[in-house]
């Protein structure tokens, strides 16, 4: 009878391992504009996150703060491209969400239309700037570098918030006197003259003395979900990981998914995939991370941000655990 009964249940748990576990599911979320679109649309595409045998949902959100906010009120589990100046307030406020990655970094320009008398970021004071919303990493950049490099108080400029599309149409309406526009966005204005003033990278470096460029984006996540899902957290990076490979090899495939996704000419399409090796990153290593401390150093340093970034918001484990998976 005994060993009836041992077979009987090896016979059960065979019958068990039989059966594939449950896939855990992630909720994610991006804006779908802006640089987001890019990365957002080809992950989606290429299925790279059902291929970590994730079941997954995407949420898209008109606004470049809004899959932060999503995220506070459980509505997300990951945000992909969240901006990084509204990653460090939430963070040094205590809610209860980490940073996992570094995912876009700040390649923008400082432009004036090319018959504009402005010819330096220095006579910017006084004048009306276009820029990301508040609370957005481009608008706490901006205003780190006029005022660092330029000795701006905040009062000095106008800001003048929208997505990137709306910003272009204000400067060449002339109703703005400057913009900081993305450069993939830069690349899709073929037939409007520009004049650089400057550029997020070459003013970055000037603040900090390193080369590494400011961090545009952040990949953000849901700590109760990442308590309970730790396997499957480790599975969300590598796929980002092996999107952000993908991205590089395929510009044709990148190119091909915004068409879909974004109601994009392919011309265009073609145009912002070329610029993806240097607008995406997907890392938490160690000189992500020490990036990641002096940006938010730097953005307490002229009030964009207040309080402390606590070692506990920045989480790697996600991301070292990742690097054992294909």
């Amino acid at each position: 009878m005994k060993r009836m009964g041992l077979l009987a249940a090896t016979l059960v748990a065979a019958a068990i391992s039989a059966f594939p576990a449950e896939a855990a599911k992630v909720r994610i979320g991006y804006w779908s504009s802006g640089v987001s679109l890019g990365f957002g649309s080809f992950l989606e595409a290429g299925k790279f996150m059902e291929k970590q045998g994730l079941e997954t949902e995407y949420v898209k959100f008109p606004d470049v703060n809004a899959p932060t906010k999503a995220m506070a009120a459980g509505a997300i589990d990951f945000a992909i491209g969240a901006s990084a100046g509204s990653a460090f307030s939430v963070a040094a406020d205590g809610l209860p969400m980490s940073i996992v990655l570094a995912t876009q970094v700040a390649d923008l320009d400082f432009v004036v239309l090319a018959d504009s008398p402005i010819s330096s970021l220095k006579e910017l004071k006084g004048k009306k700037v276009g820029m990301s919303p508040a609370g957005s990493a481009t608008a706490a950049i901006t205003t780190a570098i006029l005022v660092k490099n330029y000795g701006f108080e905040a009062s000095d400029f106008q800001a003048v918030p929208g997505n990137d599309s709306r910003i272009a149409q204000f400067l060449v309406q002339k109703d703005i006197d400057a913009a900081a526009l993305r450069t993939v966005t830069i690349a899709l204005l073929p037939d409007v003259k520009l004049k650089t003033l400057g550029t997020f990278r070459e003013e970055w470096k000037k603040i900090t003395g390193k080369d590494a460029p400011a961090v545009l984006g952040v990949g953000l996540m849901r700590n109760e979900w990442l308590a309970a899902n730790p396997d499957a957290a480790a599975k969300v990076v590598a796929a980002m990981r092996n999107a952000y490979e993908a991205g590089k090899a395929d510009k044709a495939g990148v190119a091909k998914a915004l068409v879909a996704a974004g109601n994009i000419s392919e011309e265009d399409a073609k145009a912002y995939a070329a610029l993806w090796d240097g607008i995406y990153t997907v890392s938490m290593d160690p000189a992500a991370v020490a990036s990641l401390k002096a940006e938010f150093e730097v953005f307490k340093s002229v009030g964009v941000v207040k309080g402390t970034l606590p070692d506990s918001a920045l989480v790697t484990g996600p991301y070292d655990a990742s690097l054992k998976i294909k």
